[in-house]
């Protein structure tokens, strides 16, 4: 049996990363979205839109218009979940130079996933400052390429969008659950 192991391992190790996940499909993670709101001051921005993309509710779709040129912005993000008595844990906080971050693309882990996530499917030519005036939408967001050290869970996230010392810009709520694919599949065999 150890070498079956073995020799499996070696063909694992020599292949493609995208040619990996098409033998292992039963790693990695979704989420689903359960609610999802958006505010932005009208100083700053209109026309703020933002939905989830039913029926599985695993993508959502945002735009607004940008009233004036930003070429100051910062933004704090943070990500909470519910512990085992239902009582909200703040798992990350983090407070961040927008113009800073797209410049230097020195991002940590949660920053970068939400530029990379956003910039996909956007009619931004690229993601960089000072912010334009005028109309940005993206479509089709979808989060994938989560860090493997999570686990299931409710989560909530608060992304404030400012100018500092000035004004809060915009606000973004989104409540949903993450799901393990390998989990959710077991559950599924055991049920149906």
């Amino acid at each position: 049996m150890l070498p079956i192991i073995w020799w499996f391992g070696i063909i694992v190790c020599s292949l493609d990363t995208a040619d990996t996940a098409k033998l292992i499909p039963n790693m990695g993670y979704y989420i689903e979205m359960k609610q999802m709101d958006c505010v932005g001051n009208p100083n700053y921005f209109a026309n703020l839109y933002c939905r989830i993309i039913p029926p599985k509710n695993r993508t959502m779709e945002a735009s607004v218009n940008i009233m004036q040129q930003l070429s100051v912005f910062s933004g704090s993000l943070r990500v909470s979940i519910p512990n085992a008595k239902k009582v909200i844990t703040q798992i990350f906080d983090i407070t961040f130079d927008v113009c800073k971050v797209l410049r230097e693309r020195k991002r940590k882990i949660l920053i970068d996933l939400l530029v990379n996530t956003l910039a996909k499917n956007s009619n931004a030519k690229a993601w960089r400052c000072p912010f334009p005036k005028g109309k940005f939408e993206s479509r089709n967001i979808s989060v994938t390429d989560l860090p493997p050290m999570l686990t299931e869970s409710e989560f909530f996230v608060n992304l404030d969008f400012f100018i500092p010392k000035v004004a809060i810009a915009m606000n973004v709520t989104l409540h949903g659950h993450l799901f393990e694919i390998a989990k959710e599949r077991n559950r599924r065999k055991k049920y149906l």
